[in-house]
Protein backbone atom coordinates (compact mmCIF):
# COMPACT_ATOMS: atom_id res chain seq x y z
CA UNK A 1 0.00 0.00 0.00
CA UNK A 2 1.64 3.36 -1.30
CA UNK A 3 2.21 6.28 1.10
CA UNK A 4 2.88 8.65 -1.97
CA UNK A 5 0.46 10.69 -3.72
CA UNK A 6 -0.04 11.88 -7.03
CA UNK A 7 -2.87 14.03 -6.30
CA UNK A 8 -2.99 16.61 -3.24
CA UNK A 9 -5.72 16.32 -0.46
CA UNK A 10 -6.27 20.47 -0.79
CA UNK A 11 -6.71 19.41 -4.51
CA UNK A 12 -8.97 17.01 -4.21
CA UNK A 13 -10.76 18.84 -1.94
CA UNK A 14 -10.50 22.54 -4.11
CA UNK A 15 -11.96 20.88 -7.51
CA UNK A 16 -14.75 18.69 -6.35
CA UNK A 17 -17.46 19.80 -3.57
CA UNK A 18 -16.03 17.80 -1.03
CA UNK A 19 -16.46 19.72 2.29
CA UNK A 20 -13.64 20.69 4.47
CA UNK A 21 -15.10 19.10 7.71
CA UNK A 22 -14.32 15.59 5.93
CA UNK A 23 -11.75 13.77 7.85
CA UNK A 24 -8.51 14.51 6.29
CA UNK A 25 -8.30 10.26 6.76
CA UNK A 26 -10.64 9.19 4.60
CA UNK A 27 -9.67 11.28 1.79
CA UNK A 28 -6.26 10.11 2.22
CA UNK A 29 -7.64 6.78 2.27
CA UNK A 30 -9.64 7.56 -1.21
CA UNK A 31 -6.63 8.75 -2.97
CA UNK A 32 -4.64 5.69 -2.03
CA UNK A 33 -7.39 3.28 -3.07
CA UNK A 34 -7.99 5.20 -6.44
CA UNK A 35 -4.12 4.96 -7.64
CA UNK A 36 -3.77 1.31 -6.56
CA UNK A 37 -6.94 -0.01 -7.92
CA UNK A 38 -7.98 2.58 -10.44
CA UNK A 39 -4.37 3.74 -11.96
CA UNK A 40 -2.62 0.77 -11.61
CA UNK A 41 -4.96 -1.04 -13.48
CA UNK A 42 -5.00 1.58 -16.54
CA UNK A 43 -1.24 2.46 -16.85
CA UNK A 44 0.58 -0.67 -15.26
CA UNK A 45 2.63 -1.75 -12.29
CA UNK A 46 5.92 -0.65 -13.74
CA UNK A 47 4.64 3.15 -14.86
CA UNK A 48 2.40 2.93 -11.57
CA UNK A 49 6.13 2.33 -9.25
CA UNK A 50 8.08 4.80 -11.75
CA UNK A 51 5.53 7.34 -11.13
CA UNK A 52 5.96 7.22 -7.46
CA UNK A 53 9.91 6.91 -7.49
CA UNK A 54 10.41 10.23 -8.81
CA UNK A 55 7.51 11.58 -7.00
CA UNK A 56 9.62 10.17 -3.85
CA UNK A 57 12.48 11.67 -5.24
CA UNK A 58 11.12 14.60 -6.61
CA UNK A 59 12.67 14.47 -9.77
CA UNK A 60 9.54 13.49 -11.47
CA UNK A 61 10.17 15.66 -15.38
CA UNK A 62 9.41 15.81 -18.68
CA UNK A 63 7.17 13.70 -20.41
CA UNK A 64 6.28 11.63 -16.72
CA UNK A 65 5.21 15.24 -15.31
CA UNK A 66 3.16 15.97 -18.49
CA UNK A 67 1.27 12.20 -17.78
CA UNK A 68 0.85 13.17 -14.41
CA UNK A 69 -0.40 17.01 -14.62
CA UNK A 70 -2.77 17.23 -17.27
CA UNK A 71 -4.10 13.37 -17.07
CA UNK A 72 -3.61 11.29 -14.47
CA UNK A 73 -4.32 13.97 -12.10
CA UNK A 74 -7.70 14.39 -13.83
CA UNK A 75 -8.67 11.28 -13.39
CA UNK A 76 -7.65 11.00 -9.71
CA UNK A 77 -9.81 13.76 -8.90
CA UNK A 78 -12.92 12.06 -9.94
CA UNK A 79 -11.46 8.40 -9.21
CA UNK A 80 -10.67 9.61 -5.50
CA UNK A 81 -13.78 11.37 -5.03
CA UNK A 82 -15.73 7.80 -6.14
CA UNK A 83 -13.94 5.91 -3.46
CA UNK A 84 -14.52 8.49 -0.73
CA UNK A 85 -18.26 8.57 -1.58
CA UNK A 86 -19.20 5.49 0.63
CA UNK A 87 -16.86 6.53 3.31
CA UNK A 88 -18.85 9.75 3.69
CA UNK A 89 -22.28 8.54 3.37
CA UNK A 90 -21.55 5.71 5.41
CA UNK A 91 -19.77 4.50 8.85
CA UNK A 92 -18.74 1.25 10.25
CA UNK A 93 -19.15 1.35 13.94
CA UNK A 94 -19.27 -1.30 16.54
CA UNK A 95 -23.19 -1.73 16.31
CA UNK A 96 -23.00 -2.18 12.22
CA UNK A 97 -22.97 0.37 9.27
CA UNK A 98 -24.32 3.78 9.91
CA UNK A 99 -25.15 6.61 8.03
CA UNK A 100 -23.20 9.60 8.82
CA UNK A 101 -24.34 12.84 9.84
CA UNK A 102 -24.54 15.34 13.02
CA UNK A 103 -27.18 16.12 15.58
CA UNK A 104 -28.51 19.11 12.83
CA UNK A 105 -27.77 16.76 9.38
CA UNK A 106 -30.29 15.76 7.39
CA UNK A 107 -30.15 12.05 5.78
CA UNK A 108 -29.58 11.89 2.16
CA UNK A 109 -31.81 9.53 0.26
CA UNK A 110 -30.54 6.75 -1.22
CA UNK A 111 -31.75 7.37 -4.47
CA UNK A 112 -29.92 11.08 -4.02
CA UNK A 113 -26.48 9.04 -3.11
CA UNK A 114 -27.01 6.90 -5.85
CA UNK A 115 -27.33 9.83 -8.58
CA UNK A 116 -24.59 11.72 -7.05
CA UNK A 117 -22.30 8.10 -7.06
CA UNK A 118 -23.12 7.73 -10.82
CA UNK A 119 -22.07 11.56 -11.68
CA UNK A 120 -19.21 10.81 -10.09
CA UNK A 121 -18.65 7.92 -11.93
CA UNK A 122 -18.97 9.50 -15.37
CA UNK A 123 -16.78 12.51 -14.78
CA UNK A 124 -14.34 9.26 -13.86
CA UNK A 125 -14.38 7.30 -16.45
CA UNK A 126 -14.42 10.29 -19.11
CA UNK A 127 -10.86 11.22 -17.57
CA UNK A 128 -10.01 7.31 -17.57
CA UNK A 129 -10.67 7.27 -21.04
CA UNK A 130 -8.97 10.21 -21.56
CA UNK A 131 -5.93 8.80 -20.03
CA UNK A 132 -6.15 5.65 -21.69
CA UNK A 133 -6.76 7.36 -25.61
CA UNK A 134 -2.99 9.34 -24.38
CA UNK A 135 -1.30 6.10 -23.20
CA UNK A 136 -1.81 4.55 -26.17
CA UNK A 137 -1.26 7.11 -28.94
CA UNK A 138 2.44 8.26 -26.51
CA UNK A 139 3.36 4.34 -25.75
CA UNK A 140 6.54 5.20 -27.32
CA UNK A 141 7.55 7.86 -24.69
CA UNK A 142 6.62 5.72 -21.50
CA UNK A 143 9.14 2.34 -22.33
CA UNK A 144 7.31 1.06 -18.85
CA UNK A 145 3.82 0.30 -20.27
CA UNK A 146 6.25 -2.99 -21.78
CA UNK A 147 8.25 -4.06 -18.65
CA UNK A 148 5.67 -5.59 -16.83
CA UNK A 149 6.39 -9.47 -16.45
CA UNK A 150 5.87 -10.53 -13.23
CA UNK A 151 2.28 -12.30 -12.63
CA UNK A 152 1.60 -10.13 -9.43
CA UNK A 153 2.08 -6.81 -11.45
CA UNK A 154 -0.84 -5.54 -13.85
CA UNK A 155 -0.35 -5.03 -17.49
CA UNK A 156 -2.10 -1.63 -18.81
CA UNK A 157 -5.41 -2.31 -19.65
CA UNK A 158 -7.06 -0.15 -22.59
CA UNK A 159 -10.30 -1.32 -22.31
CA UNK A 160 -13.02 1.00 -21.06
CA UNK A 161 -17.05 0.05 -20.46
CA UNK A 162 -17.82 2.64 -22.67
CA UNK A 163 -16.21 0.73 -25.68
CA UNK A 164 -17.53 -2.22 -27.38
CA UNK A 165 -15.89 -4.48 -29.81
CA UNK A 166 -17.64 -5.55 -32.92
CA UNK A 167 -16.70 -8.56 -35.66
CA UNK A 168 -15.74 -7.58 -38.85
CA UNK A 169 -16.94 -9.11 -42.11
CA UNK A 170 -13.87 -11.11 -43.65
CA UNK A 171 -14.46 -9.39 -46.87
CA UNK A 172 -13.97 -6.04 -45.22
CA UNK A 173 -10.13 -5.17 -45.85
CA UNK A 174 -8.50 -3.75 -42.98
CA UNK A 175 -7.37 -0.74 -44.74
CA UNK A 176 -10.92 -0.19 -45.35
CA UNK A 177 -11.74 -0.48 -41.55
CA UNK A 178 -8.59 2.16 -40.32
CA UNK A 179 -9.85 4.45 -43.19
CA UNK A 180 -13.10 4.77 -41.58
CA UNK A 181 -11.78 5.65 -37.89
CA UNK A 182 -12.43 2.04 -36.56
CA UNK A 183 -9.33 0.50 -34.13
CA UNK A 184 -8.73 -3.08 -35.21
CA UNK A 185 -7.12 -5.28 -32.53
CA UNK A 186 -5.42 -8.52 -32.54
CA UNK A 187 -7.18 -11.11 -30.74
CA UNK A 188 -4.17 -12.79 -29.14
CA UNK A 189 -3.54 -9.01 -27.36
CA UNK A 190 -6.94 -7.40 -26.82
CA UNK A 191 -4.95 -4.74 -24.58
CA UNK A 192 -3.30 -2.77 -27.55
CA UNK A 193 -4.27 -1.63 -30.37
CA UNK A 194 -3.03 -1.89 -33.98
Amino acid sequence: MTTTFLISEAKLRQFTDINNNVDTELIKNAIRESQDIGLQRIIGTALYDKLLSDVDSSSLSGVYKTLVDDYIQDYLLYAAYYYALDSIYLRSRNNGLIQAGGENADSVDRSLYNMKRQSVENKMEYYAERLTNYIIQENGSYPELNENDLLYEQQPNYDSKYRGGFVLPRTLQEEAAVKRGIRLYDSRYPSCPQ
